[in-house]
């Protein structure tokens, strides 16, 4: 950072015109972006900014447009993945044009759903005025979450394909394309591009690169490096570790020490597995610390891995507790691993 001194922080009050309203079903992100990209473009040509000078906050600039800053945020990553601006920890979001950031033809995952949908519906042969399925019965047929299904809907309501009726989904036009889905989101392609350099760079237990020198790398945002990272973990190409170790190429993980409440982790699963069911009433977390002579902090820890992925619930109050929710398989992102080795399982159970 060096080399690089920022300029001033561009005021909000100078950003008319703004987004100020969004149609049902619109994608806020997009518009927003868009109206960035153009605002951006004209405003260094007329010389208003110049390289280098802060965007507001993305609370200022989620107040001044009316969206969540996680709106902001989304705008903000598609925007660095542009080559448009680049964003740094304590210092924010500033202009940074690189012209050399190649752009592909790419679809964000609510416009792939929403011709996956257009699909269901096409294959499903419902005729004008007829009731089509619930979003959570689509979601579940096509295997997309329940959010980006529901989006998508209204998506098409919003283009007079499907009506609303109640809280029902009426097919109100048949007249309409499928278009081609083999484009893929830019996670997607970020995550094959680092699964080609690991292949052509790496072996099984080498560490990668962080991803900040991914990010430099493949010309995207952390956010995004860290996205597709996640997705190379689902498919078992990589394995996150916390602190010193990083992110590690597949292969054998005996020479990664799990930390304490992981371990613990291994024999809550177990338990689940073995003795209980959905809708159950797990053990205290003091009941548990006790059972495996542990902190009560690190059984929350542990059983906190399970609360994220939905195996568990917590309800508080005069019936609350720690809930089975759905039983665990056999391995989990956090301790996968440990299912290639049963002998260090088999210890950690004595």
């Amino acid at each position: 950072m060096a080399s690089i001194k920022i300029g001033r922080k561009i005021l909000v009050s100078e950003m008319a015109p703004h987004v100020h309203s969004f149609e049902v079903g619109e994608n806020k992100v997009n518009k927003i972006v868009n109206w960035l990209k153009s605002w951006i473009q004209k405003s260094l040509e007329t010389g208003k900014i110049q390289q280098f000078d802060l965007l507001p906050s993305k609370a200022e600039l989620a107040y001044h447009i009316g969206v969540s800053q996680g709106t902001v945020q989304n705008v903000f990553r598609q925007l660095e993945d542009s080559g448009i601006v680049e964003s740094k920890q304590k210092i924010g979001t500033y202009i940074k044009i690189n012209d050399t950031v190649k752009t592909e033809k790419l679809t964000s995952k609510r416009e792939m759903t929403v011709e996956i949908v257009k699909k269901y519906i096409q294959d499903k042969k419902y005729k004008c005025n007829s009731k089509i399925s619930s979003a959570r019965e689509i979601a579940k047929q096509i295997n997309i979450p329940y959010t980006t299904v529901r989006l998508a809907i209204m998506h098409l309501v919003a283009n007079g394909i499907l009506k609303q009726v109640g809280r029902d989904f009426v097919l109100n036009s048949n007249n309409y394309d499928v278009k081609d889905i083999t484009t893929r989101t830019l996670v997607e392609k970020v995550a094959q591009n680092i699964e080609k350099y690991i292949h052509e760079k790496l072996k099984p237990e080498e560490k990668l690169p962080t991803n900040n020198e991914l990010s430099q790398m493949f010309n995207s945002s952390v956010k995004t490096i860290h996205d597709s990272i996640k997705l190379l973990s689902q498919k078992g190409v990589v394995y996150t570790r916390r602190g010193r170790y990083g992110t590690i190429v597949a292969g054998s993980k005996e020479d990664i020490e799990l930390y304490n409440y992981e371990k613990y982790a291994v024999k809550i699963r177990n338990y689940i597995r073995e003795k209980s069911k959905v809708g159950d009433k797990l053990p205290s977390i003091k009941t548990f610390a006790t059972m495996y002579n542990t902190s009560e902090k690190t059984i929350k820890k542990a059983l906190d891995i399970f609360a994220e992925d939905g195996y568990i619930t917590y309800s508080r109050g005069r019936y609350g507790g720690t809930f089975v929710m759905d039983i665990p398989p056999e391995g989990g992102d956090a301790y996968k691993w440990l299912a290639l080795n049963s002998e260090y399982i088999s210890n950690l159970d004595n």
